[in-house]
């Protein structure tokens, strides 16, 4: 009986540790916050002192379909700003009046140069990296798991709610020889969001590469630009590459 007494205690015992841990836990995540007020961004601590962060790079979007007003987001970065150290790393956004929306938890939010949010707002492309070759990662708006993630050059462009094009670079292929800092395949393609699959527009072989330059939402047309050489051993002389405009129709949905 004893020995079911101690027994009984130490499991309270453990309970309320964890509950206290828990609770802990729970409070120094939220210790802390970033809020938006007439496009400035102040971080507000826990004894609810403000700090204006001056170089917060606010960004906005505007919604033309189901939603009204539009969507304001800004980095909060730790380790690329020193008046953002010791938060949680992610992405912040607001509607047009300042309300708070969204945290996407980013470790690298710094790295985010752009937010592409489908026509409708409910989906949205990362742009991120810091060189020449970028990572896109397509989030549904409010979800923090990501839906799928890509390689690619330049920035990506919905073409409607569900489908966006994009420049990617190839995976699995032998780097081409190049005196210039790129040396990849690139190729022009849709992704579908709704498929979920990639549909080549204009595919990169041996001699050509391929990348989306803009789009003609009027006419429903891809302008690309086409570069290649005669011989694969060319991509090493710059001299040898030659460029051509072309213009493509967005390929069918579904």
């Amino acid at each position: 009986m004893k020995f079911a007494e101690k027994f009984s205690w130490k499991i309270g015992f453990f309970a309320v540790l964890v509950s206290f841990c828990f609770a802990a836990f729970v409070a120094a995540a939220e210790e802390e916050k970033y809020v938006l007020e007439k496009e400035t961004v102040y971080r507000v601590k826990s004894d609810g002192k403000r700090q204006k962060i001056e170089d917060a790079s606010i960004m906005a979007f505007g919604i033309e379909g189901g939603a009204k007003g539009g969507i304001f987001w800004f980095a909060v970065d730790p380790e690329a700003n020193e008046s953002m150290e010791g938060s949680k790393g992610g992405i912040y956004f607001f509607d047009d009046k300042d309300k708070f929306l969204w945290f996407l938890p980013y470790d690298d939010a710094a790295q985010v140069s752009n937010i592409l949010f489908s026509p409708d707002g409910k989906q949205m492309v990362l742009n991120a990296g810091t060189w020449i070759i970028r990572d896109y990662v397509l989030h549904n708006f409010k979800e923090t798991k990501e839906k799928a993630s890509f390689t690619g050059t330049s920035e990506p462009t919905w073409l409607d709610a569900n489908r966006f094009a994009f420049t990617m670079v190839e995976s699995d292929v032998e780097p081409r020889p190049s005196e210039s800092d790129f040396d990849g395949w690139t190729s022009v393609v849709v992704y579908d969001t709704v498929a979920k699959e990639i549909v080549p527009v204009m595919k990169a072989t041996e001699t050509k590469n391929y990348e989306l330059t803009e789009v003609d939402w009027d006419k429903d047309e891809l302008h690309i630009t086409e570069t290649s050489v005669k011989n694969k051993a060319d991509w090493a002389d710059t001299e040898k590459r030659e460029n051509k405009e072309l213009t493509v129709l967005f390929p069918p949905a579904g």
